[in-house]
């Protein structure tokens, strides 16, 4: 019956280290360090032989198998095993030589207990366990089968088994020191591994270019994304696109000279350098622009051999996005200075054709109130409501020509006002006097309240007066007849509060944004074909906010629409010069 093979090998216990982990470099070195030695004693073996008193052919007879050690494991092309077991025996051989060439000498056999952790330093099971096993045979078999070739010391010689116990007690703690230093060794060589591979991974991983390059220019360590970035990176950065040091040119197309290569200013300044460049390495897209940033690596041996960390991303895109838009701004500001040329044209256009038609209609007006009172004869009632038609519309299109010239001064910024001290309640009357004409034929209940003592302030009269009687002419509009209008004001150590309220069709919530803009119009006024600009509330703001003050709207479809204008006592300016606003 077969007898059935383990589907795997036990696994290594973890306390003991697994042994030929070394990496090829570091083991090299250590190899040439004990090859040294072994050659050492190739000399000194036979020195000590002579001094010893044998003779000549008897040094070189101990010193032969020293010298085969030697030239096997340093000249043949052998495995890292091999070689290393080759060169431990001839050590351990070395130990064995010359305790026998001191006779036995207790203080000779202390060569063992060196060379044990100078053969460990291969970490490697192979020569150790070569070396141990010498060691054994050596003190154990030898040291008690033929004492005398072992110990010249008389308690030895006689006790052979508890010197060599002695010595395997101290070979034991020695070699276990070895093992454990060789065990630590791995652990940290394994958890640095480890470390390097992760650090590999994301590095390799990174979307973005990352190069870190040494005080001399040379690339330490770099990524596939960046060499894909750059078209390709050798070992010296110097070489990268010949002389012109890395392929790298300002965004201006002049190349970057050598101080200013970035791991050389970030290395020079000591602080990080932030700098969009322009590539032009064989195969690299035409154009492209890759932001760098060169960070300087801290270091606690001087700033001699300092390290440089480079990341660079592809930010083309970018800077054609940032042109497109410099573009566009450029042109969107050519615009807005046309648009503003056209504005003053059509402000000055407005303000002179206003003034003209201002002069023949109130030309017309004074004819008008000529032939009212008969001068030119008496009129009959058909002719008297015809010139009376013709009296409103006039007025009409005077207001129309005044609020135009109101608006060409807001909006020119040279709207004025002179403060003097004015009663309201003065004002109030006059507002209300100067819309009687819309009164006439409707059925309106209007009331006016104000204090019983005067409410003076800083004010032009006739600038509030205007914007009083807009917010009437507005209220009598939009008010239908059996309707109420309301004007009250109020005073207090603050100032004044005048309240214009109707119970009109109101204005709708989500208009009320825009009611202070020009020429706009409600949708109600529009639907209701009821007359008007769209410049009235545009000169009330304007004419408040000239006085420090502000106006408030409370308005709802279908329930009326009340207007509150404050107006401080002491203005914000206490000059009585002429002020402006822009609106």
């Amino acid at each position: 019956m077969p007898i059935p093979l383990p589907t795997q090998l036990p696994r290594w216990p973890t306390w003991l280290p697994r042994g030929g982990s070394l990496p090829e470099p570091a083991w090299r070195t250590r190899h040439r360090a004990v090859m040294a030695l072994l050659w050492v004693h190739v000399v000194a073996i036979p020195v000590y032989a002579v001094y010893r008193g044998n003779s000549v052919g008897h040094a070189w007879v101990e010193m032969a198998p020293v010298l085969m050690a030697a030239l096997v494991a340093g000249f043949m092309r052998l495995g890292r095993a091999v070689s290393s077991s080759v060169a431990a025996a001839g050590l351990m051989v070395c130990s064995g030589v010359i305790v026998h060439l001191s006779g036995g000498m207790i203080e000779a056999h202390f060569h063992f207990f060196v060379m044990i952790p100078v053969i460990a330093m291969y970490e490697a099971w192979a020569p150790f366990t070569l070396a141990v096993s010498y060691v054994l045979v050596h003190h154990g078999i030898m040291g008690t089968l033929d004492p005398h070739a072992v110990y010249n010391h008389p308690a030895a010689r006689e006790q052979p088994w508890v010197f060599a116990g002695v010595h395997a007690a101290f070979f034991a703690f020695a070699s276990a020191a070895c093992i454990v230093n060789w065990w630590l060794h791995e652990r940290a060589r394994e958890a640095s591994q480890s470390q390097m591979q992760l650090l590999s991974t994301i590095v390799d991983s990174l979307r973005d270019g990352l190069v870190v390059i040494d005080s001399q220019g040379k690339i330490l360590l770099r990524n596939p994304s960046g060499m894909q970035l750059m078209g390709g990176l050798h070992d010296d950065v110097h070489e990268v696109g010949g002389s012109e040091q890395f392929g790298l040119f300002h965004t201006d197309g002049a190349p970057i000279a050598q101080d200013d290569l970035l791991h050389v200013r970030a290395l020079a300044e000591n602080r990080v350098q932030d700098l969009d460049l322009v590539v032009r390495n064989p195969g690299v897209p035409d154009g492209r622009v890759l932001n760098f940033v060169a960070t300087p690596l801290e270091t606690s041996v001087g700033d001699a051999d300092r390290d440089v960390v480079v990341v660079f991303r592809d930010v083309t895109e970018r800077h054609r996005t940032e042109q497109a838009l410099a573009d566009a701004l450029a042109v969107e500001q050519d615009a807005v200075e046309r648009l503003r040329e056209l504005e003053r044209v059509k402000s000055d256009f407005v303000s002179t054709v206003s003034h003209e038609l201002r002069t023949p209609i109130t030309s017309i007006i004074g004819y008008l109130e000529v032939l009212e009172d008969g001068m030119a004869g008496e009129l009959d009632d058909a002719q008297r409501s015809i010139v009376g038609r013709i009296d409103r519309n006039s007025h009409r299109l005077l207001r129309l020509v005044e609020d135009l010239l109101k608006l060409s001064q807001i909006e020119s910024s040279r709207l004025q006002i002179e403060r003097e001290r004015t009663d309201l309640r003065e004002v109030v009357a006059a507002a209300h006097d100067s819309i009687g004409w819309l009164l006439e034929s409707r059925a309106l209940d209007v009331v006016v309240e104000v204090p019983d003592d005067a409410v003076e302030l800083e004010v032009d009269p006739d600038e509030m007066e205007r914007m009083l009687a807009n917010l009437l002419t507005n209220a009598v509009k939009f008010t239908p007849d059996g309707g109420r209008v309301e004007v009250r004001l109020d005073a207090d150590d603050l100032g004044a509060t005048l309240v214009v309220s109707d119970t009109g069709v109101g204005i709708p919530e989500s208009e009320q944004d825009q009611l202070f803009s020009r020429f706009f119009r409600s949708s109600i006024a529009t639907e209701q074909a009821v007359q008007g600009t769209g410049l009235g509330l545009t000169i009330v703001q304007a004419i408040v906010a000239l006085h420090g003050g502000s106006v408030d709207v409370d308005s709802g479809a279908d329930r009326g629409t009340t207007f509150t204008v404050r107006l401080p006592r002491r203005p914000a300016r206490t000059s009585v010069e002429a002020e402006s606003v822009a609106i």
